[in-house]
């Protein structure tokens, strides 16, 4: 196996990089035989595939390290991970957990401001509102924890990451509940800590609401997910990547795989025979 590049290394090239969210490693596999430079572990991705459930925050600290220790064993490109709020209050803990996701092979990851009732809080919305699912449309309130206990996460973070090559992303969501203001004010704050990348997360869809976001948070920036609207995306990767977007992440694998598996089980299963399956394989050879 070739010698993968850091996260440093692979954002230093000084190119856009689009990533897709993987949750596993067959998902893992596909993202590197399909091309992509990079992949993002999808903590939503993870609730579904391994639970069931939505992203409620149902995994624990120890099932995600040992999912990016198979997937960094088992593929070449680096893998970002989502990690949530670090799996701990505590800025030691959050310092252990960066090291041990590190360790498993972590080229960089997301450290968000939520509080561990962050899913819960987003499902019972969704469930009480049916007719606001869309992301690009609603952004439904819900809590961060305060400024200041975040950006100890941040620091203890960034002091994890020293001399790896690993990036930290800082991430906010609190934007919905306190204002852009507010989630820009804490961007610009964490990379003066060191965090080499941010992300806004809630309230953040379109270019101009880009533009405000570059407009005062400077350097590296993550966008968080293309989202499309009436069969177009709000935004194109030219236009983001003037503003230093340089990596934008997309939900693809989990519902290419879904929808996959209802065909072929639907299809055979109403032939009674795996003819339609064997036929349309894709090549083991990918593998």
């Amino acid at each position: 196996m070739k010698k993968k590049l850091t996260g440093m290394e692979l954002f230093k090239q000084g190119e856009q990089v689009f990533a897709p969210c993987v949750y596993d490693c067959m998902s893992a596999m596909a993202a590197e035989k399909s091309g992509f430079p990079c992949m993002m572990l999808s903590g939503g991705a993870i609730a579904y595939s391994m639970d069931g459930q939505p992203d409620m925050a149902l995994a624990t600290v120890d099932e995600v390290i040992r999912i990016v220790e198979s997937i960094t064993n088992c593929t070449n490109i680096p893998l970002l991970v989502d990690f949530d709020d670090g799996y701990g209050e505590s800025p030691a803990v959050v310092y252990r957990n960066v090291k041990r996701l590190i360790r498993a092979g972590a080229a960089g990851f997301t450290l968000d401001d939520s509080t561990g009732f962050r899913g819960f809080e987003r499902h019972e919305y969704y469930a009480a509102n049916p007719d606001e699912v869309n992301p690009a449309t609603v952004t439904p309130s819900y809590k961060t924890i305060p400024r200041e206990r975040w950006l100890a996460k941040i620091k203890a973070a960034v002091a994890a990451c020293e001399g790896t090559g690993c990036v930290c992303i800082a991430r906010t969501e609190a934007g919905p509940s306190y204002g852009m203001d507010e989630a820009i004010a804490r961007c610009v704050l964490a990379k003066k800590l060191g965090a080499p990348m941010t992300t806004v997360c809630g309230g953040m869809n379109d270019l101009e609401m880009g533009k405000r976001v570059a407009e005062k948070d400077l350097g590296w920036k993550m966008w968080p997910d293309v989202i499309v609207v009436n069969g177009k995306p709000t935004v194109e990767l030219d236009d983001i990547l003037g503003l230093d977007f340089n990596l934008v992440t997309m939900h693809v694998f989990e519902k290419a795989a879904l929808c996959g598996m209802f065909k072929y089980g639907l299809k055979d299963l109403a032939e009674k025979n795996v003819v339609y399956s064997t036929e349309h394989a894709v090549s083991y050879n990918l593998f």
